[in-house]
């Protein structure tokens, strides 16, 4: 099935590409996207074609940061009813969980967490899920410089996380990251994601409405916009937590999940699937996407999949792609 996004996510493509001496609609029009859906509210296109777009701008106007660039132009209201969601939310950790629950509204392809796991530094992950897509750096970073637009709203405007996470290697001087998004930011992570305080999920919201907040949950259930956690998926968000830790065991994610180890077995073979199975699949499809940066070193991949030897990776991506890792890297770079 194709992840769609709402059009809204492409405010201020025109006046962007515009001030870079382009003409959007030349460009709109070479990945076929209807200029007059771009002004209307529930329209939806392939979250690919937007995408291929950025890294296609980015690359064509020469603007490595094309996606932080464009969402300076976006924020909360981008999200439609889920934002009424999130500001009549009664605290900004109650609205970071809402856009979890509803983030598929506005895009089934973007995956959000709310980890709060290490109570000193609780998470907020973006993922873009994409499979096969492998230039999706503009994307990435426009979700995650809208994302902290939305938490400068929510948290108030003096808002800045603990750090920033990015999980890939980006050609873009680490000041750059840092003037956008006030805080240390950290490449080749295991995910991209903010670190927050306890403190700030606790801040209270000014425009809280629990009448409000009560009717707008019950018609996007209605309307099936919640997107329902299964335990399989709960299972691979832990194991993609857990692999770099090198912690990452049946009976720890167990204890994570308030289940017996042999209950947690049983449950997933209920669901047609074994935990080694599931983490087999986490880990190859987060080594396509670690491989598919260029600069990220082999030793640093491994780690990040929980590896301790790079010979058993090697061995894996044997398995995996029937190529070793430089010759899988060499071979989604040119392709």
């Amino acid at each position: 099935m194709t992840a769609l996004i709402r059009t809204t996510s492409f405010t201020g493509f025109r006046e962007l590409v515009g001030q870079l001496g382009g003409d959007p609609l030349l460009l709109l029009e070479r990945f076929r996207v209807p200029i007059h859906l771009l002004d209307e509210e529930d329209a939806s296109v392939p979250l690919r074609t937007l995408v291929a777009l950025l890294e296609c701008a980015a690359e064509e106007f020469d603007c490595p940061d094309f996606g932080l660039r464009m969402a300076e132009y976006q924020d909360i209201h981008i999200l439609g009813p889920v934002a009424i969601i999130a500001r009549s939310s009664a605290t900004a950790g109650q609205a970071l969980a809402e856009l979890v629950r509803f983030i598929g509204y506005h895009s089934p392809g973007i995956e959000l967490d709310l980890d709060l796991s290490q109570a000193d530094a609780p998470r907020m992950s973006v993922d873009i899920r994409l499979p096969g897509v492998h230039m999706q750096r503009q994307m990435v970073e426009l979700a995650m410089g809208v994302a902290h637009n939305i938490m400068r709203l929510l948290f108030g405007s003096s808002f800045a996380a603990q750090s920033v996470l990015l999980s890939g290697i980006s050609p873009l001087p680490q000041a750059r990251y840092r003037r956008y998004f006030k805080t240390s930011v950290y490449d080749a992570q295991p995910l991209n994601a903010f670190v927050l305080t306890h403190e700030q999920l606790g801040r209270r919201i000014e425009q809280q409405d629990p009448s409000l907040h009560r009717a707008m949950v019950q018609y996007l259930s209605q309307i099936g916009a919640e997107r329902p956690v299964s335990l399989v998926q709960q299972v691979e968000r832990l194991i993609f937590r857990l692999l770099p830790t090198n912690r990452c065991r049946l009976l720890i994610i167990a204890a994570q999940l308030g289940m017996h180890p042999r209950l947690l077995q049983r449950r997933l073979a209920e669901e047609g699937c074994r935990f080694d199975e599931l983490v087999e699949q986490v880990r190859r499809n987060r080594a396509e996407h670690y491989l598919s940066e260029r600069h990220m070193p082999m030793s640093q991949v491994a780690g990040l999949l929980g590896y301790s030897e790079q010979s058993v990776f090697n061995r894996s991506c044997k398995r995996w792609f029937g190529l070793t890792p430089g010759e899988y890297r060499r071979q989604l770079l040119n392709g």
